[in-house]
């Protein structure tokens, strides 16, 4: 087993003042990386700011050895996103991988959640990841290689108690992701996701005491790390893949679908007749894109081709 180098990359960290983009950004500079220690400052619900939140990981780093520099924009405006690409490429100049990590959460019941809450989040974690990403493309379209690494959530993907606006965001990004990564391709951009988990200040103000000790035992976001830095790395020739990280453990999460019902006269008697069928994971297929999961299906079907 070779050892794993990011020497030389320039590393784009997004919220990676506290939790787990603190922890990425001093495993990738462990592994030889500069790291841009991009974080606002913000509290849980993402009101306020300091600069003192990036700085302090940029002196962590440097005293370790690494090269860091801190970053306080605001990821969830286009200014800050091309802001934040800017200043890595004046102060180390290159960009090989952004890593989008910032985000907020908070909890609240679907029925009390509002658009605005919606609107909020989304701003944050969905706009957070198109703007940082949208001013890194051009440049990793230019030099023809790039690695973007979003951020998904367990939640996203199979949904979570009082967790509405949240779930709609990172499901969002995973859906996002998907596209990048296909039309990355033609750039030599490889986009993948993880849908982390670490215990984290966002975790502690929402959980019983107990549970939360517990939480933090079974989850330290320093074992969640280590995904980061082998996706960053060029070992990592993956594009379009959505891994579980945490406790020691990732996984690829896979999305697809199985042979099902197929009948060109379907009725709603038939599907609740044949309902075995419909739900089965038999003949699970996984597609690459949309236009691959319909072609698939329909020679499976015998409808085309």
């Amino acid at each position: 087993m070779s050892a794993i180098s990011l020497a030389n990359k320039v590393v784009i960290v997004t919220g990676a003042g506290r939790g787990l983009g603190r922890e990425y950004a001093l495993q990738l500079a462990k592994y030889g990386a500069r790291v841009v220690v991009n974080d606002l400052g913000t509290g849980v619900d993402g009101q306020g700011s300091s600069p003192l939140v990036a700085n302090e990981v940029v002196e962590l780093i440097r005293t370790r050895g690494g090269e860091a520099i801190a970053n306080c924009a605001d990821v969830a405006s286009e200014e800050g996103g091309q802001a934040l690409v800017q200043q890595a490429l004046d102060e180390f100049g290159a960009l090989d991988v952004v890593v989008n990590n910032a985000g907020i959460g908070y909890e609240l019941p679907f029925g009390q959640t509002t658009l605005k809450d919606y609107e909020h989040l989304w701003r944050i974690h969905v706009g957070g990841h198109i703007n940082v990403s949208r001013a890194a493309w051009t440049v990793m379209a230019t030099q023809k290689h790039g690695k973007i690494i979003m951020t998904c959530s367990g939640a996203g993907l199979f949904g979570l108690r009082n967790l509405a606006a949240y779930s709609s965001a990172k499901g969002a990004i995973h859906g996002l992701m998907r596209t990048m990564a296909v039309e990355g391709a033609d750039h030599g951009i490889r986009v993948n996701c993880v849908s982390p988990g670490g215990f984290t200040r966002m975790q502690e103000a929402t959980l019983e005491p107990a549970f939360a000790a517990a939480l933090k035992a079974a989850m330290p976001v320093e074992l969640a790390a280590p995904g980061i830095v082998w996706l960053a790395s060029d070992d990592c020739t993956l594009t379009g893949q959505n891994f579980s990280l945490w406790g020691g453990r990732i996984a690829k999460i896979a999305i697809g679908s199985g042979h099902g019902l197929t009948d060109r006269q379907l009725t709603p008697e038939k599907i609740a007749g044949q309902l075995d069928a419909v739900l089965t994971n038999d003949g699970y297929f996984e597609p690459g894109d949309g236009s691959i999961d319909v072609g698939y299906w329909f020679k499976e079907m015998g409808v085309m081709g």
